[in-house]
């Protein structure tokens, strides 16, 4: 009877696929465990030009981790957090299969571990707060023309 059972689960992975240890938990970690993540930056995040000082920070800090960036967004999107990753030395993997979502909430990348780091928090906006969300900051006049411009709404 073991026999059966070896050869029937060894045929469904070959119709289904291996199965995965919490596909949901990989889905939303890029391929990775939440144990192992660092950082983890949104869609959202990358579009808006945020957190590349993190990065930055990120990786100086632990130069053995790896970044994992979603391979859904535009290249352009990814070109300075690539950069950063390359001038830094750190090795980088991306990753576009359409098991990974590219909603504006989900993981545009994450900086991982090898093993088990469990850092708390992860997301950048709550280990870096310090960064504005938006940072069109208004421009103060300087001269006595700009003063008077801005008094008088010219």
């Amino acid at each position: 009877m073991p026999e059966k059972d070896q050869m029937s689960a060894h045929l469904d992975n070959a119709i289904y696929g291996t199965p995965m240890l919490h596909p949901d938990e990989q889905r939303q970690y890029l391929g990775t465990f939440r144990e192992r993540v660092s950082l983890l930056v949104s869609v959202q995040q990358i579009r808006a030009k945020q957190f590349q000082d993190a990065l930055n920070q990120e990786i100086k800090a632990n130069p053995d981790y790896q970044v994992i960036f979603n391979g859904h967004l535009e290249a352009a999107e990814l070109a300075p957090y690539m950069g950063i990753a390359s001038k830094a030395g750190t090795k980088f993997t991306i990753v576009s299969d359409e098991f990974y979502p590219h909603q504006p909430d989900s993981a545009g990348f994450v900086v991982v571990a090898k093993t088990a780091i469990n850092v708390y928090p992860i997301a950048a906006s709550d280990k870096y707060p310090d960064k504005p969300a938006n940072t069109d900051t208004p421009k103060q006049p300087h001269s006595m023309i700009d003063k008077l411009k801005h008094r008088f709404g010219l």
